[in-house]
């Protein structure tokens, strides 16, 4: 009993992590829940079982952690005996915390390209292309990680990640003088989309004028936000985009799309002549 109530506290702490939900929700709810159902549709002592399944927030945090270790333990270990690709980012969020992330991208046993994220870390002065390094360098060796395994590495265009002298790039070519380095697709693609045709860029000043002339006022965004609900939309709300965040530009559109009835609506019951 006690086993199963072990094993069934760690496959609850993953939904838990999955959900993104706070870890106290095992008590208060998850535990409760499953005492109802085993009250009425389980002729057995529900009490029994419920002490068995540990969902503490200790309890589901320590789980979390022991389950998070587990994988990455388990591809450092197949790092160290196979070749594989990283991508590198660094993003500062409003807080002025900068975080690295490091992706990792390799073929697995079934001979799949597999990709995975292997860590982050915070950044605690600066950003400079010898201080990311010296954090990616430190991870790899903690995890005894061999730098030679690396054979291609991506990056955006930042002179912290591919300035000649002192980029993240050339302090990794030192260490792994046959290095394949890339441009960030993704990245690629957003700059390519600073670029847009006549047409495309003036669809495109439609649709910011148009979300502008909606958000800008709170009365305009209530008014939208009735119209919506009044449409059964499946969003009430448009979203803004900003040249920092490479994928903001996509969802902007997306949703002005998904809305776009609304937005007629709303339009001709104002008068406001946007799409001219």
């Amino acid at each position: 009993m006690l086993e199963k109530g072990l094993l069934a506290s760690y496959k609850i702490s993953q939904l838990i992590a999955k959900s993104g939900k706070p870890h106290t929700i095992g008590e208060s709810l998850i535990l409760p829940a499953i005492k109802e159902v085993l009250n009425s549709m389980v002729d057995c002592d529900s009490e029994q079982i419920i002490s068995s399944i540990p969902l503490s927030n200790s309890s589901v945090s320590s789980r979390i952690d022991e389950m998070a270790f587990d994988i990455e333990e388990t591809l450092c270990a197949f790092l160290r005996t196979t070749k594989f690709s990283i991508q590198i980012d660094e993003s500062t969020f409003n807080d002025s915390v900068a975080l690295l992330l490091v992706y990792v991208r390799y073929i697995n046993q079934n001979d799949v390209i597999q990709e995975e994220f292997l860590f982050s870390e915070h950044l605690e002065l600066d950003t400079r292309g010898l201080t990311i390094f010296k954090t990616v360098e430190q991870y790899f060796l903690k995890h005894e990680i061999p730098l030679s395994n690396i054979f291609a590495c991506s990056t955006d265009g930042a002179p912290a990640m591919v300035g000649v002298h002192r980029g993240f790039l050339a302090y990794m070519k030192e260490k792994v003088p046959n290095i394949f380095t890339i441009h960030c697709v993704i990245h690629r693609q957003h700059l390519a989309a600073k670029n847009l045709s006549e047409r495309l860029n003036e669809s495109l000043n439609v649709v910011i004028c148009a979300i502008n002339r909606i958000k800008m006022h709170p009365l305009n965004s209530r008014i939208f936000r009735h119209i919506c609900e009044q449409n059964d939309e499946h969003y009430e709300r448009l979203l803004l985009h900003t040249h920092v965040r490479w994928l903001s530009k996509g969802n902007c559109l997306c949703r002005f799309f998904e809305l776009y009835d609304s937005i007629l609506e709303f339009c001709q019951l104002h008068e406001q002549r946007i799409f001219r």
